[in-house]
């Protein structure tokens, strides 16, 4: 997953550090934080493209920008989006 955000973005997950900064934004339907979704595309975990949370953060994405540490949350968050969708593992209305 890393590398498919880096080579769509140029955003290296790699970089978050779990600060909590990013955690701060949530929606009830938000199943996931920011900050769990970049730390498991950091790991390769699936679970950065099967959780709500992508789905459900759209609002969200208008108030998140850039972290501490220089990543763009909605560009991250929007390309795991295109990536899901892709791989067939987004909600039906959202395909």
């Amino acid at each position: 997953m890393r590398h498919v955000i880096l080579a769509s973005t140029g955003q290296d997950v790699d970089r978050c550090v779990n600060c909590s900064h990013c955690d701060r934004f949530d929606l009830p339907d938000m199943d996931l934080t920011f900050g769990e979704i970049l730390q498991a595309a950091a790991r390769d975990d699936p679970i950065a493209l099967t959780n709500s949370t992508l789905w459900a953060c759209d609002d969200l994405l208008l108030f998140c920008s850039v972290c501490h540490n220089k990543i763009d949350i909605p560009s991250v968050i929007l390309a795991l989006q295109r990536e899901a969708a892709l791989r067939g593992l987004a909600p039906q209305e959202q395909s």
